[in-house]
């Protein structure tokens, strides 16, 4: 049987407080009045108001209606348990918080990052910890003060890293719960979005889960018919590139068997145009936009991010991500792609050509220009001599049929347009 620990037995709320009367969770309140006294588990219940209240004040995002209440009740429930661990030198389970599970399906379909769930365990733990050392500090003996502060502290962070474990794991579960019971509606809301329509925000941020007001970082995964990937790695490889990129809240949208798009965001700064460090599944491409504020943002991104796909699946490289940052002067000349070939065609005369000989002087010629025209530079990028850089730039000026200083600028984007997209922009289209 547990043990009780007579200090306890002076707690009493501030406030005068009926038991249970005013609680967010009575009959369990009820309990531990039964066993502790009204006045302890009056105590208690006021500690969960007062967690509750400075987590809602310091979040403005979980102080909304029913998100409130289940704050409420999950702040009262922890106090509840951690004053029946200590009081009791019981263990504490999550049976005996009833409903402290319960926040995350609300919190996910309001569009709430995780971030503040997490933000608001340790909010609570402070109150927690500020008022049980208070109240050690008044009714605990001098001789065992110390060692009663001591449990106090260990037991309540033991209580946050289950907590925030527990917490996390159900987030991640209702959120895929709410993706896979809303994809068509979701996918809906999205589309009007795009295309400019008037969505109503909160409802679009209700039904998304995913706040649309800050900034956002789109991302596009894609597999070719010819090397399928099943749909789970193109959406693990969405989030993987988000979370890289320090995106903390996530919207991820299968579009098909093959296609998956997807946004992210976080509260401090706009996120970072990263990639992952490792490399995705086999056959699975990654493309990225930049950064947008709004729903502007959230739109333009994402146009970005389709525009460096559709570079990505003509790219001639040997890549599985593909940036717009990197690629925007390409996405922008290749566009109109007959136009493209048609510029190509002019700008590069007979560099046309898909010989190695000409591929390998064409390769050294936008070297060149890369270097600003330097010989040196472009020997020691390719690892060949300064004689064999200035040879081949005077073969490509053959086959050109003007010197490299003339239409330069041209000349240099119809040279990265054939190195991107090769014989998309290198060949004439075949009717």
């Amino acid at each position: 049987m547990a043990t009780k620990r007579p200090w306890f037995a002076e707690l009493e709320p501030a406030a005068p407080r009926e038991i249970p009367g005013g609680s967010m969770l009575p009959e369990r309140a009820q309990m531990l009045a039964d066993v502790l006294g009204p006045g302890p588990a009056g105590w208690a219940v006021e500690l969960g108001a007062l967690m509750a209240a400075n987590i809602t004040a310091a979040i403005p995002e979980l102080a909304v209606d029913a998100v409130a209440d289940e704050v409420a009740k999950g702040c009262e429930a922890v106090a509840l348990g951690a004053l029946s661990a200590l009081a009791l030198d019981d263990q504490v389970s999550f049976a005996a918080m009833p409903g402290i599970l319960a926040g995350p399906m609300e919190v996910v379909a309001r569009g709430i990052g995780i971030e503040h769930m997490l933000r608001s365990i340790h909010l609570a733990h402070s109150t927690a910890v500020t008022v049980l050392l208070d109240a050690a500090d008044r009714v605990v003996p001098e001789a065992q003060r110390f060692a009663e502060m001591r449990r106090i502290n260990e037991a309540l962070f033991g209580i946050v890293d289950v907590l925030t474990k527990r917490m996390a794991d159900e987030y991640a579960r209702a959120h895929e719960a709410w993706l896979t019971s809303s994809v068509a509606l979701r996918a809906e809301i999205v589309e009007d979005l795009l295309s400019g329509s008037a969505v109503p925000m909160d409802r679009a941020t209700r039904i998304l889960g995913y706040d649309l007001s800050r900034r956002h970082l789109a991302v596009v995964v894609w597999t070719a018919a010819t090397r399928p990937a099943e749909p789970i790695r193109l959406r693990t490889a969405a989030s993987e590139t988000l979370a890289a990129s320090g995106c903390t809240s996530t919207l991820v949208l299968p579009v098909g068997a093959q296609r998956v798009w997807a946004w992210g965001s976080r509260t401090a700064g706009p996120p970072e145009q990263v990639a992952p460090a490792a490399p995705p599944a086999p056959g699975v491409r990654i493309a990225i936009g930049t950064a947008g504020a709004g729903v502007e943002g959230f739109r333009h991104s994402h146009r970005q991010a389709a525009e460096a796909a559709r570079v990505g699946a003509l790219s001639t490289r040997d890549a599985w991500s593909f940036c717009y940052q990197d690629l925007d002067v390409v996405a922008m000349l290749s566009t109109d792609l007959p136009a493209a070939r048609e510029f190509v065609s002019r700008e590069l005369g007979e560099l046309v050509g898909n010989t190695e000989a000409v591929t390998a002087v064409r390769h050294t010629l936008k070297r060149y220009l890369d270097f600003d025209r330097s010989l040196a530079g472009t020997a020691a990028d390719l690892h060949v001599a300064r004689n064999t850089v200035a040879y081949r730039v005077q073969r490509a000026e053959q086959l050109r049929g003007r010197p490299a200083s003339v239409r330069r600028l041209q000349l240099h984007a119809a040279l990265v347009l054939a190195e991107e997209l090769g014989d998309a922009v290198l060949r004439p289209q075949l009717d």
